[in-house]
């Protein structure tokens, strides 16, 4: 089995390295300051002056120069708090009206990250330019190329605003969320061999010893490599018990060891699995699911009550859905090279996966016959390219509508809607059951 999309504990810690608005932003400054002092290098050696010469550049003062460079140097101060005051703002607006667990997202957004960290270079290369500014050195090349960084912040910034407007138009954000989870799902899907119905049985017949947590918090990912170097060490299997994004507390089983040695103490087995305080969205593709479930459940909500945002989100998760019900679930079985079983890591189950996000929906929606009419047709699209063994699933969740609307609905007409976008359903299952 492929252990490409298994998430190791170098990937896992570089990824958390890269996060927020520090690391990246501190880069890019420190490569500003690093460039004044290479373009003040340049221009007292001279290497420039000829070209500089020949374009009819002459000479520049000192005081020209410095006045350039505190000017830029001010500017750009002044624009870096302006972005730092608007994405605050736009942290406030999406918490408030979209979903809390979107900063985790947006603190991740990649064009924030350098926006800051330009404003930041352009400073230094400016305030550090302007200290060393002499009537006796060349400064040419290094205001020339201030003017520059000036100029590309400044075409930045007006990038960083138009991806500002968009982050806070929550159609968009619900797209870029299924984008995102859809990209996880095809990843998963395209480097796992899909589960097979008897692959428990292929699970070795050994004593299990159990490995209890030394911390309690949420599992951000599983370090299979780890596992499987243990597994092979004591040459037997490791049972993981959870998946990423499970809370789990102290002393709790999260993994067995099953072998035949003596060995009693597996106390590097809790290393593989790192913990936080939140749940993340590198390896958990839950974590995408339940955030487009509390953009709809937020927008039924009686203080918001906006339909159309909900059923947005549904149609999105139903695309999702569907390529999880045609491709099936990733295998859980990982061989060694020697095709060997030595570790057993859910990484996702269709059933909780469906499960977990029509419920809520269906519960929140039982009043609202817009949307609850569209929840089946998002469960009858999914029927289309969904595998035989998954049609239960569906099944199952079309009839609790039909019971939750029977008690819910109180209008006939409306009862009458439900009931024929529900058979329209069930017939498609039969057609697609009889087709196979």
């Amino acid at each position: 089995m492929d252990l490409a999309y298994h998430t190791s504990a170098r990937a896992l810690a570089l990824v958390k390295l890269t996060k927020g608005f520090l690391f990246i932003p501190v880069c890019i400054a420190l490569t500003g300051a690093a460039l004044a002092f290479g373009t003040v290098l340049i221009d007292n050696a001279g290497w420039l002056s000829g070209l500089f010469d020949a374009l009819g550049y002459g000479h520049i003062t000192a005081d020209g120069a410095r006045s350039v460079l505190s000017t830029i140097a001010g500017a750009m101060m002044s624009v870096l708090s302006l972005v730092y005051s608007l994405t605050l703002v736009v942290f406030t607006l999406a918490a408030g009206n979209i979903s809390a667990r979107l900063l985790e997202t947006f603190s991740n957004n990649r064009t924030t990250q350098m926006t800051i960290g330009l404003l930041g270079a352009t400073f230094l290369y400016a305030l550090i330019t302007l200290f060393v500014v002499d009537e006796s050195h060349e400064m040419r090349f290094s205001v020339v190329t201030s003017i520059i960084l000036a100029a590309i912040s400044v075409f930045w910034l007006v990038y960083f605003v138009n991806d500002v407007a968009g982050r806070i138009r929550v159609d968009a954000e619900i797209g870029r969320i299924q984008h995102s989870l859809r990209r996880s799902i095809d990843q998963l899907l395209a480097k796992e061999p899909r589960q097979r119905s008897n692959e428990r049985d292929e699970l070795p017949d050994m004593p299990a010893i159990s490995v209890l947590s030394k911390r309690s918090g949420y599992v951000t990912s599983i370090d299979s490599e780890a596992l499987m170097t243990t597994a092979r060490d004591v040459n037997g299997f490791v049972d993981v018990l959870l998946t990423p994004g499970a809370f789990v507390i102290e002393g709790m089983p999260i993994a067995e060891v099953r072998t035949r040695t003596e060995r009693k103490d597996f106390s590097e087995v809790p290393h593989a699995f790192s913990l936080g305080k939140a749940r993340a969205p590198e390896g958990d593709i839950q974590f995408a699911v339940h955030l487009m479930v509390e953009i709809a459940l937020r927008a039924l909500s009686p203080g918001i009550n906006d339909s159309y945002t909900a059923i947005s989100a549904i149609d999105h998760l139903s695309a999702s859905f569907a390529v999880i019900l045609q491709r099936g679930a990733p295998s859980s079985l990982l061989l060694d090279e020697d095709n060997t079983p030595r570790l057993w890591l859910d990484l996702i189950d269709v059933d909780e996966v469906l499960t977990t996000a029509i419920r809520p929906l269906r519960q929140a929606s039982m009043n609202n016959v817009l949307v609850l009419d569209h929840l089946i047709q998002a469960l009858e699209r999914m029927t289309i390219v969904c595998r035989e063994e998954h049609l239960h699933l569906i099944t199952q969740q079309l009839r609790s509508i039909a019971s939750d609307a029977a008690q819910f609905v109180d209008s006939r007409e409306d009862r009458s809607q439900i009931a024929r976008r529900i058979w329209s359903a069930r017939q498609r299952i039969g057609k697609n059951e009889k087709s196979r």
